[in-house]
């Protein structure tokens, strides 16, 4: 079973973790952008732990045990 919130949070997270590499502290952008890109991203583990746990009404996702 498909969930459309689930794989919206996923495919955030997987562009924040993209971004987050592509932030590398060898480049010349500066930590303030690193950090709030890892805030974000840290936010989103936050959200898709929720929404797993009790993202429909109250109920697990059903789509969270594929994950």
């Amino acid at each position: 079973m498909n969930c459309q919130v689930k794989d919206e949070l996923v495919s955030q997270l997987i562009a924040l973790n993209n971004k987050l590499n592509l932030l590398s502290p060898d480049l010349v952008h500066g930590d303030e952008e690193r950090t709030e890109v890892q805030q974000r991203r840290e936010s989103l583990y936050a959200e898709i732990k929720h929404h797993r746990a009790k993202g429909h009404d109250g109920k697990p996702c059903p789509a969270a045990r594929q994950v």
